[in-house]
């Protein structure tokens, strides 16, 4: 299946964003310029075999200073090849998720939802007996307010929140992406911004306040997001990232324990690679 980062959609997103997007064989690849310094060039989970001499073709047209490469899953005999090129590095700190879980959306709701944990099956039915109300909003302030709070209540600076949420809602509303706000006593305490290309669904962005966490909002939206990703025919919900032990980042534990508890297989894409500007 074609990812979604090689949509048009999401081309008009990161153009939103101030990136170029060039196309090349197999797919789309993204230029954003700086002044005087050049520019960082990435290509997102482009169809293999990677088009190398096209990279860099471009990279040299745009005085590029850095080259990002997050691999689609390429069971090919040259993938090996691609992956151990001597010009291109393994970046151990990736941008990008590099594993994730998804889930089988073909099969009947009662047998995914018996494929949870029972953690996870106590924690929808919790959610639904304090009252939680789930629903789709018609924009994303609430979601955004959520974002921002739950992040907050973090200690994190809500930095450059404001413009991408607004910016993936121009790009992808309404034909390829569902807002759902969870509610008690109709106040949002979680949401989820859902995507979707190509039969698959994305768990691209979620929030929750503590009082939301308490009443297992999230275990319960998440839930709703997978019967309304059904309706929409998708056929794979995809949880968009979870910890990958090849890149170990600790704050990425809390919630790939959260997403596990929901079933699905475990997908590992293949390492991300990057080159600099003294290689070109």
């Amino acid at each position: 299946m074609i990812d979604i980062r090689q949509t048009p959609d999401y081309a008009n997103y990161l153009k939103l964003l101030g990136w170029k997007t060039e196309k090349i064989s197999g797919g789309q690849i993204f230029v954003k310029k700086f002044p005087l310094i050049g520019s960082i060039i990435k290509v997102q989970r482009i169809k293999p075999p990677l088009p190398f001499a096209e990279i860099e073709k471009i990279a040299k047209q745009n005085r590029a200073f850095q080259i990002l490469i997050d691999q689609e899953i390429n069971k090919s005999k040259r993938a090996k090849e691609q992956e151990s090129r001597i010009d291109f590095k393994i970046n151990q700190k990736p941008y990008f998720p590099t594993k994730t879980i998804q889930v089988d959306l073909t099969k009947p709701e009662p047998e995914i939802f018996n494929s949870f944990s029972e953690a996870k099956r106590r924690a929808v039915r919790k959610a639904e007996k304090n009252g939680i109300m789930v629903k789709q909003a018609k924009d994303f302030r609430e979601f955004l307010w959520l974002k921002k709070h739950s992040l907050w209540e973090k200690n994190i600076i809500p930095f450059a929140t404001d413009n991408e949420i607004k910016n993936l809602y121009l790009a992808f509303y309404p034909k390829s992406a569902k807002i759902l706000i969870a509610y008690f006593q109709e106040k949002p305490v979680a949401g989820i911004f859902l995507l979707h290309a190509n039969k698959v669904a994305y768990y691209w962005l979620a929030a929750a306040t503590k009082e939301g966490k308490k009443m297992f909002a999230p275990s319960l939206l998440a839930w709703e997001a997978f019967k309304l990703a059904k309706k929409m025919n998708c056929e794979i919900f995809d949880f968009e990232g979870i910890y990958d032990e090849r890149y170990p980042v600790k704050a990425w534990l809390g919630f790939t324990k959260f997403k596990e508890g929901f079933g699905g297989k475990e997908i590992y894409f293949p390492p991300s690679l990057i080159k600099n500007r003294f290689s070109f």
